[in-house]
């Protein structure tokens, strides 16, 4: 399995980066892997979690679900080119609350059987990167709203 994390600090309350990470348009404003968000269903907040399918530049689309729980939003694929995929965002509040430190992880099982580990080698760097990248457009558009 496949692994790419990246953290930053984000000069937004929770609630902001909480609403960053589930506005399809903010992974698009910067140069990641996720060239568009459908969500297909969204709750109200007695269940919160939304379904979406995310074209990813691997030439591949991933249809998720979105589940809120707290400060974590997790990601887990219902279908997909994959054998598996697994992303969280965990927002940790900083004391003081006006800063938060999101982080962000995948984890990524291609199920190409003795070639996995060749996969992996040859996407680790452009998936953490692409973690990298979208780490970096939830924190400028969690920082735009509270702006």
């Amino acid at each position: 399995m496949m692994v790419a994390e990246a953290s930053t600090r984000v000069r937004a309350g929770a609630d902001a980066v909480r609403e960053a990470v589930l506005d399809p348009a903010a992974y698009t404003r910067g140069d990641t892997k996720v060239g568009q968000i459908e969500v297909l269903e969204r709750t109200g907040p007695q269940l919160p979690w939304m379904r979406a399918r995310m074209p990813v530049s691997v030439r591949s689309t991933i249809l998720a679900r979105y589940t809120i729980t707290g400060d974590e939003v997790e990601l887990t694929m219902i279908a997909g080119r994959l054998r598996g995929f697994h992303a969280i965002f965990r927002i940790d509040r900083e004391a003081g609350g006006g800063a938060v430190r999101l982080t962000h992880r995948e984890e990524y099982d291609f199920g190409y059987g003795p070639f996995t580990p060749l996969v992996e080698r040859m996407l680790g760097g452009w998936a953490r990167r692409s973690v990298e990248a979208e780490v970096e457009a939830l924190r400028r558009a969690a920082e735009a709203r509270v702006a």
